[in-house]
């Protein structure tokens, strides 16, 4: 009898051994997966062009890149004349963050005479002393906005409208941080500075019916915005 009772506290303190290491352990593994977690701090800035706030266009660029017929090196250029309709910006509230942009396809220039001199505007569908014509011009207008889980990015539903065609482009927004130099430094006031970056990718012969033998159908835009108060 005394032997099955020493058994049976001898299977007890092992059970509750094995409990609380198991609990242990899986805490320890808990522990592990949040430390694995990105740490993302974002701040308060808000830049708003109703705001005081001014498009700085000099030190600002669009960008794009497509590989040459498909599969060749990448083909890079950017566009001489682009702008911003609006631009709302809260890094904190992604709800409040909004921006309407152009660009006007016929100023396109890529640094390299034999391009630019070429077929370039014929493969944008464009033609020189075009203006705003739904051919020429090319806008992007967010739609809803979401912060990043990954990074402190933000995750952007756009409508790209090119050559008259509208479709549904996702994009990724980054906020590069405001500054502020006193006078003297850039200017005669003092003078503060904001900038933001967004990027994205579309199908130019799929969706767009671009009709061209010299890019890819995937185009790759990066778009620099400065700004300034």
């Amino acid at each position: 009898m005394r032997s099955y009772i020493k058994t049976s506290y001898l299977i007890v303190a092992l059970l509750i051994t094995s409990m609380g290491y198991f609990v242990s352990c899986t805490h320890d593994d808990d522990l592990l997966v949040d430390a694995a977690k990105p740490n993302i701090q974002r701040g308060t800035d808000i830049v708003k062009l109703s705001d005081g706030w001014v498009f700085d266009k000099t030190h600002s660029n669009v960008t794009w890149e497509t590989a040459y017929i498909g599969t060749g090196a990448l083909l890079t250029g950017r566009f001489n004349q682009f702008g911003l309709t609006s631009f709302s910006f809260d890094e904190a509230n992604a709800a409040n963050t909004s921006f309407v942009a152009w660009v006007r396809l016929n100023t396109v220039n890529t640094g390299e005479p034999g391009r630019d001199a070429g077929c370039l505007l014929g493969t944008f569908g464009t033609a020189l002393g075009k203006v705003d014509e739904a051919e020429n011009l090319a806008t992007i207008k967010s739609k809803s906005i979401e912060l990043s889980t990954t990074d402190k990015s933000y995750i952007v539903k756009c409508d790209l409208t090119f050559h008259g065609v509208t479709k549904e482009v996702t994009a990724k927004l980054n906020y590069t941080g405001k500054a502020t130099f006193p006078a003297g430094y850039a200017g005669a006031n003092e003078l503060t500075l904001a900038g933001a970056s967004i990027e994205f990718q579309f199908f130019a012969k799929t969706d767009f019916a671009i009709v061209s033998n010299n890019i890819a159908d995937k185009v790759f835009i990066k778009c620099n915005a400065q700004f300034k108060k």
